[in-house]
């Protein structure tokens, strides 16, 4: 048995150091944060907001936020024949997990530039606004900036309800590995493949079924806050004399399974209800059935720089066609 043990002892001792090696690896990829940059804020109908000239490590960047507590450099002073775009939303509109340039602000800017249409676009998102959130930075802080034209970039959990925060310390620190089976990147990277392979199959491991994603937004009050919120956003666009349109990012998922669509789909019918302007991105990425390649990285499902530059081509190609 003596032989037979030391090989089995070997082998295991073998398969543990892959591991271990594969799990130094892999968590080299994962969108890594530093201190946060978020503070409770004082805006009638935030609970949080960015830390106002402050920079640190988030989601794998480094990421700088200017005076007003938005992403990046100053917001440029108006211009004249300059349309002045004003994006607001959630981390889809922020642009988590890739870097500024490939955020859907800039690309935006580009695309109109190439059309001949000169162009500011202000990234005003926030990760984890609602629906009501993004309403709140619309009434209270982006028509400031005087806008031409206001776009709410939503996505299917901006029907959630409003987070609450008491405090924020200001020397925490976001762990970038929350939520990760077993506090492992290795693991993580695992359940991920299994999903994608399995989808690859046309079968899916989601929790969440169109059903219920349905029954949230009809039924949970998720309907009543996306209408609220966006009439809310048509008022105080119309008062200020700004074109205000709504743009749905689809879940990245295979399309014919994707378990979110449903909200995508209800929502987009409530606001052309109300006479808002809306472009479904989906269409964005018409004709592809698996949507996962446009995943920022194998440890996060928010869109890639490609991904912003698709969404970017469309809103131009809708919203200011040729």
């Amino acid at each position: 048995m003596k032989p037979a043990l030391k090989k089995l002892l070997a082998s295991s001792g073998i398969t543990l150091a892959l591991l271990v090696a594969a799990e130094v690896y892999l968590r080299q990829d994962v969108p890594h944060c530093g201190t946060t940059p978020f503070r409770v804020s004082d805006v009638p109908g935030l609970s949080s907001e960015f830390r106002p000239g402050f920079e640190t490590l988030y989601k794998g960047h480094q990421t700088a936020f200017n005076s007003d507590g938005y992403r990046g450099g100053e917001f440029p002073a108006r211009e004249e024949g300059v349309l002045r775009i004003a994006l607001v939303g959630d981390s889809f509109t922020f642009g988590s997990a890739v870097a500024l340039e490939e955020t859907l602000a800039p690309q935006l800017e580009d695309e109109l530039l190439s059309r001949g249409l000169p162009a500011q676009v202000l990234n005003l998102g926030v990760p984890g606004y609602c629906a009501q959130n993004v309403a709140a930075v619309v009434e209270n802080r982006a028509l400031a900036f005087d806008p031409d034209v206001v776009i709410y970039v939503f996505y299917s959990n901006d029907v959630d309800p409003p987070p609450e925060f008491e405090e924020i310390p200001p020397d925490a620190v976001i762990d970038g590995m929350y939520g990760y089976p077993l506090h492992s990147a290795l693991a993580q990277w695992s359940l991920v493949m299994i999903k994608r392979v399995a989808l690859g199959f046309g079968v899916s491991l989601a929790r969440r079924t169109p059903e219920f994603s349905r029954a949230s937004y009809q039924e949970g009050g998720g309907g009543e806050r996306v209408r609220d919120a966006l009439s809310r956003m048509k008022a105080a666009t119309e008062a200020s004399g700004v074109r205000f349109a709504m743009a749905v990012f689809p879940h990245l998922t295979r399309v014919d399974m994707n378990p979110f669509r449903p909200i995508d789909e209800l929502a987009l019918a409530d606001s052309r209800a109300l006479g808002i302007e809306s472009v479904d991105l989906l269409e964005a990425f018409a004709g592809e059935e698996d949507l996962t390649p446009y995943w920022a990285s194998v440890f996060d499902s928010h869109p890639s720089g490609e991904g912003h530059r698709r969404a970017a081509v469309h809103l131009a190609e809708t919203l200011w066609p040729r």
